[in-house]
């Protein structure tokens, strides 16, 4: 079993080496995958309208759609970027669109999320209403995707530097899920790439943070062999 877990690359319409990243990052590391997980963020921002896909976020749309169509399992965990993916991108791509994942890999309970959910003060999260879904509906991609982009300033830092405070905060969360009895916790959101482990009674708990797949190159991988460890993808950079 090999699941690929990635986030955070924040496509945007004028995205074309950070398209082109991820449509290679999908071939290199993920065509023999048995399953795809992103942790949100992969696109800048994205409401889902029926019988429409934005254009510039077609390609890579189209390459996780064949990764379905060749048997592999791929879940998109919305992140503070995406707003609702809605039926439509569901039933063209198969992909599972979610909020969040639980599974059990070799008897392990794992927990894996966007990250943005705890935060106390956050635009997105306060905009992730069906009210405000409803008045995308009405306004449309076009006019919604206007006044998304003048929104980006507010909606999330466009770099996150290395914070040990934030860092922190995310290693304590994932402790909160350790004790509702989470094995291994996954993250994504602060960019950062983080691995802690902490023993509990002869067993050992792990958090993982996938980091920023188009500044760092960074993803988690879960292989039966050696279960959960964070890698860095060759081809990306600062």
């Amino acid at each position: 079993m090999k699941i690929v877990l990635f986030s955070d690359v924040h496509i945007t319409r004028a995205s074309v080496e950070k398209t082109a990243l991820t449509l290679r990052f999908l071939t290199d590391c993920c065509e023999d995958a048995d399953m795809i997980v992103v942790l949100g963020d992969l696109f800048e921002f994205y409401h889902g309208y029926d019988g429409y896909i934005y254009p510039w976020y077609r390609s890579v749309t189209d390459g996780l759609k064949t990764l379905v169509e060749r048997g592999k399992r791929v879940y998109l965990l919305e992140g503070n970027h995406e707003f609702l993916m809605g039926d439509y991108y569901e039933k063209y791509t198969g992909i599972a669109c979610r909020q969040e994942l639980t599974l059990e890999c070799e008897g392990r309970k794992v927990y894996i999320a966007h990250g943005d959910g705890f935060a106390r003060l956050s635009l997105a999260r306060a905009l992730k209403r069906p009210f405000f879904y409803r008045v995308m509906d009405i306004f449309g991609p076009s006019l919604t995707w206007t006044i998304a982009s003048l929104c980006r300033p507010f909606l999330s830092k466009s770099r996150k530097d290395y914070n040990e405070t934030v860092r922190d905060i995310y290693r304590g969360y994932a402790g909160q899920k350790f004790a509702e009895g989470y094995d291994v916790v996954v993250l994504a959101h602060s960019h950062m790439p983080d691995t802690f482990e902490v023993s509990d009674g002869g067993s050992v708990r792990q958090y993982l943070n996938t980091g920023d797949l188009a500044r760092y190159g960074s993803f988690v991988i879960y292989e039966t062999s050696s279960g959960f460890s964070l890698k860095k993808w060759g081809m990306a950079g600062n």
